[in-house]
């Protein structure tokens, strides 16, 4: 099936998709020895796609990984003035896996992490629905529990700023049937198979 060279460099876990457009408009990509330029598509199964000349490697399996994002470790995988991002969290073997969805900087908790891409799209989706569960605690002392099924940048924060409270704490504790549970800070788990069962039937 034809796609987008950013799209199939990025699937193979090379570089992410920017990266890959910045490759693709420098020359750096050929279809069947032809330099591409962006825009263009191929089929990776029957085309042969190089980038800086070498041939793309295997495809790699799908990875889902489960991590407990701490406080002040940025989300975005690619922000020169962060000090500590999610990836820095994982180790390098993993490849290249990107966050479904994201949690600010001062907020904490479960994030999905994946090198599928089907997965992504569907997951982060409007139309998923899928219910994300927060554990917030506010001023005057109190601890909330909050659910929504929208993704809106610093929605929980805004939601409890509209109500006079100041969040200290915010942490995501469950995503659909994901749970955090008593996974530490900083640390990460493999999904079970259950749990990438469900990840792809969303």
């Amino acid at each position: 099936m034809r796609e987008r060279l950013q799209k199939i460099i990025s699937s193979y876990g090379l570089m992410s998709r920017r990266a890959a457009e910045t490759v693709i408009a420098n020359g750096g990509v050929a279809v069947d020895g032809v330099t591409s330029g962006l825009g263009d598509s191929a089929d990776p199964e029957t085309q042969t796609v190089t980038v800086y000349g070498k041939p793309l490697p295997p495809r790699p399996d799908a990875i889902y990984i489960l991590l407990h994002k701490p406080r002040g470790v940025t989300t975005t995988l690619r922000d020169i003035h962060a000090e500590t991002t999610v990836r820095d969290l994982l180790p390098e073997e993993l490849g290249y896996l990107v966050p479904v969805g994201r949690l600010d900087k001062e907020s904490e908790g479960l994030l999905l992490m994946t090198n599928d891409g089907a997965a992504v799209r569907k997951l982060t989706h409007p139309s998923s629905g899928i219910e994300k569960e927060y554990r917030v605690t506010v001023l005057p002392d109190e601890e909330l529990t909050i659910t929504i099924t929208e993704g809106k940048k610093h929605q929980v924060r805004n939601m409890c700023k509209e109500k006079g409270l100041t969040v200290i704490r915010l942490i995501r504790v469950r995503e659909g049937k994901l749970l955090l549970d008593s996974l530490k800070p900083g640390k990460w788990r493999y999904l079970t198979q259950k749990e990438i069962e469900y990840v792809r039937s969303v």
